[in-house]
């Protein structure tokens, strides 16, 4: 494949830290953390219904649970989108002209002055999101990120079968 390049503007950094928070809070750990956040609010929301429904008065613990775990859960989507988009955009400062190469054995991609050759074992698995390509590092909980654009419905079908 012959080298693609795009200059990244602030528009498609915003799309692209969307994608990445979107892979980072939908990963089967943050579902977790979903599950066991929403799990914590039912139950505090049923200990806050009982207290009240026999009159009796509850006390300030219980009756700010389910904000405390509101806030938690938007504290946590926050910090998320925030990383994100610090990530994006140390990895592609808005516009740098970032470009792209798919050799056999390796991604060739660069941004500016920078260049990485990543060979495909690098990766564990990848997902497209609307604007960005995010592929997940082995061994690693972090992902790089690419821009859509630069690859063909055809480059992510060869991505795909060169990541195992």
């Amino acid at each position: 494949m012959p080298p693609r390049s795009v200059t990244v503007d602030e528009g498609l950094l915003r799309r692209m830290a969307r994608d990445a928070a979107v892979y980072s809070l939908t990963r089967p750990i943050a579902i977790v953390m979903w599950l066991a956040l929403a799990g914590a609010l039912v139950l505090g929301i049923l200990n806050l219904s009982a207290g009240t429904s026999g009159g009796r008065e509850v006390s300030a613990i219980v009756a700010w649970m389910p904000v405390v775990i509101v806030a938690l859960a938007l504290f946590a989507v926050g910090m998320t989108v925030s990383g994100a988009r610090t990530a994006v955009r140390a990895a592609m400062p808005a516009e740098s002209v970032v470009w792209l190469t798919l050799d056999d054995d390796r991604l060739q991609m660069g941004s500016g002055r920078r260049r990485s050759d990543i060979p495909y074992s690098t990766f564990q698995h990848l997902r497209v999101g609307r604007d960005a390509v995010l592929l997940k590092l082995r061994d690693a909980s972090v992902a790089t990120a690419i821009p859509r654009v630069l690859l063909s419905d055809d480059d992510i079908a060869a991505l795909r079968a060169r990541i195992r």
